[in-house]
């Protein structure tokens, strides 16, 4: 929608637009809509720094930011977390069968096991060090006994735990694989991101403390994990 446009012809005005449409005609989440103020407001802050822009030119500046409802929360039980498990095997996708008890088992994110090397895991500690985060950060998980019979199972046929056949790089998606097997598995409404919720909630279960949650799920703020303290 702006491509054509340079920076300092771009009015207050075709951002509220292309913001409000991201809601009201395609259907997006507000977090979703909101990333485009947030990448047109850094991109105008580092054009002030560069001396392209006169600091005054900023379209973005006030305009509010849809509010964001990121409070959902879904756990699974041991019943349903075995039901997928049995679904993921019979899946086509013969990865899918490490993946999901790899995320269910760490906590890490979709991203952090979709592109984790073998070279990442010290099995003379028995750490799995995640290089770069979400936060950009590098972040060591403990790989437990459990996590490291799922490793173990991996066919080393790539730098990569979880290579494409056809590419050989990690994978883009899994959404068609692991949306079949939740079917499947008569867990419709589950998330994958669902899965880290339920590693946190075993946690807390187990009466490990909410910084040590924190810590190992990577949260940066311990607000971040506050959302845990009910369990």
């Amino acid at each position: 929608a702006l491509g054509s446009v340079t920076m300092d012809k771009v009015k207050k005005i075709d951002v509220m637009k292309i913001h409000n449409d991201m809601i009201h005609k395609k259907r997006l989440q507000p977090a979703t809509a909101n990333k485009l103020l947030i990448f047109l407001s850094q991109a105008y802050h580092l054009s002030h720094e560069f001396d392209i822009l006169e600091s005054s030119i900023n379209p973005v500046d006030g305009i509010k930011h849809f509010e964001e409802n990121n409070e959902r929360q879904r756990f699974l039980t041991p019943k349903e977390s075995k039901r997928l498990i049995e679904a993921v095997k019979q899946s086509e996708n013969i990865n899918l069968q490490y993946i999901i008890p790899m995320l269910l088992l760490s906590g890490a994110r979709k991203s952090e096991v979709l592109k984790a090397k073998f070279k990442d895991f010290d099995e003379s500690q028995m750490l799995w060090i995640i290089p770069t985060t979400k936060n950009g950060k590098k972040r060591i998980l403990p790989l437990t006994p459990e996590l490291y019979t799922i490793y173990k199972q991996i066919p080393q046929d790539s730098e990569y735990l979880f290579a494409s056949s056809k590419t050989n790089k990690p994978y883009i998606t899994i959404y068609c694989s692991w949306n079949t097997a939740r079917i499947k598995a008569g867990l419709a409404d589950v998330r994958i991101h669902d899965l880290r919720h339920t590693y946190a909630s075993a946690l807390v279960n187990a009466k490990r403390s909410l910084y040590e949650v924190q810590v190992l799920l990577g949260h940066s703020t311990a607000k971040m994990t506050q959302r845990y303290a009910h369990l």
